[in-house]
């Protein structure tokens, strides 16, 4: 309920005050709300208001630039709910010219802002970031790199499904198990080997990608892990097989729970 009157209030509130709000709350869930209401505000105002800001000297101000123009949207007309992406071309400029900006958390903003709108310009930036020493900014490009099919994406994706930081290497086993649809030997490998991961994200994310793509391996790790501990992902991917033997296992409910 009080997120609803929340969502009320801010879609109230001005350009400006949502701008206020979202920098004096900085990296809160209420920044976030105040961002979020305005990506809804597609129009040429505010899009004017996300590169005014991204030309401050302040760090946090170029940044909330990049995050308004990341998702710019405008509310559909008529009786159609829903919304379209605002100015596309113009923000991805706006996102590209940042990726070199002296501030990490500026250039995560825009690695973030360039895979809600790929660019095949940002391509080669980003491969380079992902060997970048801040674990903040791999995590961004791995997130980001699941939007890009091409080779040089799956290369950096593998690189970073091998990361040192659980959260990176979760979302890059993510990026190249469901997101992509790459099939390769170096992709199946990786993936068969992070089912050996420390940490049961990236088991999970290596399950699924290796279901997705029928790989019998899978089958066998499910067979020893499917019991009363399993996580969710273990029973999706587990719901992607048409296996008797999975059936067997003497815990047919727990498989269809994850249909």
């Amino acid at each position: 309920m009080k997120r609803g009157v929340r969502r009320s209030l801010d879609s109230q509130r001005t350009p400006q005050q949502l701008v206020r709000i979202a920098l004096r709350a900085w990296g809160s869930d209420r920044s976030w709300n105040a961002i979020a209401a305005l990506h809804m505000r597609g129009s040429p105002e505010t899009l004017a208001l996300a590169q005014r800001l991204s030309r401050s000297s302040s760090w946090r101000r170029r940044a909330l630039g990049l995050h308004i123009a990341s998702q710019l949207r405008q509310r559909r007309q008529g009786a159609e709910s829903g919304s379209v992406e605002y100015a596309l071309e113009a923000t991805q400029r706006l996102l590209l010219a940042h990726l070199h900006d002296p501030h990490d958390e500026v250039v995560g903003a825009a690695v973030s802002g360039l895979g809600h709108r790929p660019h095949p310009e940002a391509l080669g930036e980003l491969v380079r970031l992902a060997s970048h020493p801040s674990s903040d900014l791999r995590w961004s490009v791995a997130v980001a790199l699941g939007r890009y099919p091409e080779p040089l994406a799956i290369d950096a994706l593998l690189h970073l499904a091998r990361d040192g930081d659980d959260d990176v290497r979760d979302w890059a086993t993510f990026g190249l198990g469901s997101m992509q649809d790459a099939d390769t030997l170096e992709v199946r490998e990786l993936l068969w080997m992070n089912l050996s991961d420390a940490d049961p994200d990236v088991r999970g994310e290596a399950v699924i990608g290796l279901a997705a793509r029928n790989d019998p391996r899978a089958v066998e790790y499910l067979l020893t892990h499917l019991d009363d501990e399993c996580g969710m992902l273990d029973l999706n991917a587990a719901a992607r097989f048409a296996s008797q033997r999975l059936l067997r296992t003497g815990r047919p409910s727990m498989v269809g729970r994850a249909a």
